[in-house]
């Protein structure tokens, strides 16, 4: 499997990616079994809508995550060594996001919405 590289080199220094924090957390108002995240960063906010996973397991602000733009959407990934890791499943990133993590939004998302 390839890793991408965008912490180390061109990608992060070049602001493909952003610095985001975590504004709120709520139910999807078009459609409740759906969760919205709020992210904001210095260019802007964007929302992460998904499916509410049936199993959460428990929250670390351990790690790092970046939101990347992948076939389906957004995906969130890890940041392992300096490159992108595999797209993670909601169930696995929303402990992660909601235990405070670092989180890095690909600029495309912002700009897109």
């Amino acid at each position: 499997m390839t890793r991408l590289q965008c912490f180390t080199g061109s990608r992060f220094e070049d602001g493909s990616f952003l610095p985001a924090t975590l504004e709120s957390v709520r139910r999807c108002p078009a459609r409740s079994d759906f969760i919205e995240l709020c992210f904001a960063t210095d260019e802007g906010g964007w929302t992460w809508c998904f499916r509410d996973p049936a199993e959460r397991g428990e929250g670390s602000s351990d790690g790092t995550l970046a939101f990347t733009v992948g076939p389906y959407g957004a995906q969130a990934r890890n940041v392992e060594e300096g490159g992108l890791g595999p797209a993670l499943p909601t169930s696995e990133a929303l402990p992660i996001i909601l235990g405070g993590s670092r989180i890095y939004l690909a600029r495309q998302l912002v700009e897109r919405w």
